[in-house]
């Protein structure tokens, strides 16, 4: 319990010395318009705290399981294997550390979003041009119909740290502390195609404005709490149950936390077919205790087998379901000039984005090598099924290292 509590006071000094942001990156998104002669408002924020809510949730989460498990044999007065495997990477199974036992892995992932519901986000742009007021002294002068196109990068590096303690050989706990340098690049061009006075109708005009801003935040991610009890353990299946406390301390502004605290019920299911091959399969919900609207579903099913001694490969189907919508639809309308320079003014969604319900399906495969003693190296590749929301478009890779004690 000793080594548990040096950890969490080193991962404690940490969270306490990370940076704090002065310029949140979402602003880039209402202060690249303003750059451009465009008045953001509401549709701008709600823009950006839909963007940074979804970029929060979408980075992976390694699982807390180890790749070594074990249980006291008293007769023996020895730790005995557990585990047939060595275990997934991004589900969790069932079997615990043992009693006493002490896990610590260190990963990194490089998470590069390209897409939002399969479109590129560095040429994100409505279908129609946006309809903006020119005041004057306070008096609106003239509308402008602009076509606005923004061009977005948005890249995290995270440096993961997880330590796990056997309480009970039946019970785990575990925290994750998320590390993150976040890069944000946004440049913004605004071509005027049509301008009209107050009241009339809009004519042909020209008119270009650009602008870019780029900038990186480090900080902490939002800290996991885990545990996992195995509650039933038999030759066919090995099953557990787990909770899963997510604490707002990452910054929602940067892209970095969620900024609300989730509760995480959650079931984790095993069996074997033949010797060293094991299927799994995960459900949770996170429930966010702040805005239940904004819970979710997870789940995956999986297979990890060890095809030597000390090498062990996993592949797995992950799934995450939202409940509601991100925003509301009304929350991110803008006044469009649809139908060319003599259309009519309508509402539609800013830059084209729809933030409604979505799910989330990948496709992850990855393996861990026994380097040494209880030293496992391990790496993982992170592909999505589907586009709907912020995703990654190629892959999302994964590289650490572990060891028990």
């Amino acid at each position: 319990m000793k080594k548990l509590v040096a950890v969490l006071a080193v991962i404690g000094s940490l969270a306490a010395s990370a940076p704090s942001a002065a310029a949140p990156l979402r602003d880039q998104l209402l202060e690249g318009a303003a750059r451009v002669g465009i008045s953001g408002g509401s549709a701008f924020d709600a823009l950006a705290d839909a963007i940074a809510s979804t970029a929060a949730r979408s980075i992976p989460v390694v699982s807390a399981s180890a790749g070594f498990t074990y249980r006291y044999n008293p007769e023996l007065e020895v730790f005995e294997r557990t585990s047939e495997t060595l275990g997934p990477l991004f589900l969790e199974r069932p079997d615990t550390l043992g009693r006493s036992k002490f896990n610590v892995n260190v990963s990194y992932q490089y998470v590069q979003f390209d897409s939002f519901d399969g479109e590129d986000i560095d040429s994100l742009e409505a279908r129609d041009p946006i309809i903006t007021n020119v005041v004057s002294g306070g008096v609106i002068t003239a509308a402008n119909a602009t076509r606005l196109r923004y061009d977005l990068g948005l890249v995290n590096h995270i440096v993961g740290i997880s330590a796990t303690y056997g309480v009970l050989d039946d019970l785990d706990v575990n925290i994750l502390l998320p590390l993150i340098q976040t890069q944000f690049d946004t440049d913004v061009r605004a071509q005027l195609v049509a301008t009209a006075p107050p009241g009339g109708a809009f004519t042909p005009a020209t008119g270009l404005a650009t602008a870019s801003l780029d900038d990186g935040k480090f900080g902490v991610g939002d800290i996991l709490l885990r545990a996992k009890y195995l509650w039933l353990r038999t030759e066919e299946v090995h099953s557990a149950v787990g909770l899963q406390f997510r604490l707002p301390s990452g910054d929602e502004d940067d892209f970095q936390g969620t900024g609300d605290f989730e509760i995480s019920p959650a079931v984790y299911l095993a069996t074997r077919f033949w010797e060293r091959v094991t299927p799994h399969a995960n459900v949770a919900f996170d429930v966010d205790v702040e805005d239940i609207d904004r819970s979710q579903a997870r789940y995956g099913i999986g297979v990890d087998a060890d095809i030597l001694p000390r090498l062990g490969v996993a592949i797995a189907f992950l799934g995450r379901s939202e409940f509601t919508d991100i925003a509301d639809e009304d929350d991110t309308q803008f006044l469009h000039l649809v139908g060319g320079v003599g259309g009519v003014p309508q509402q539609r969604p800013l830059l084209g984005l729809d933030f409604d319900r979505k799910d989330y399906f990948d496709f992850s495969f990855g393996f861990r090598v026994v380097v040494w003693r209880e030293i496992m190296f391990f790496a993982n590749g992170l592909v999505a099924l589907n586009d709907d929301g912020l995703r990654n478009d190629t892959v999302i890779p994964l590289v650490g290292v572990e060891g028990t004690f």
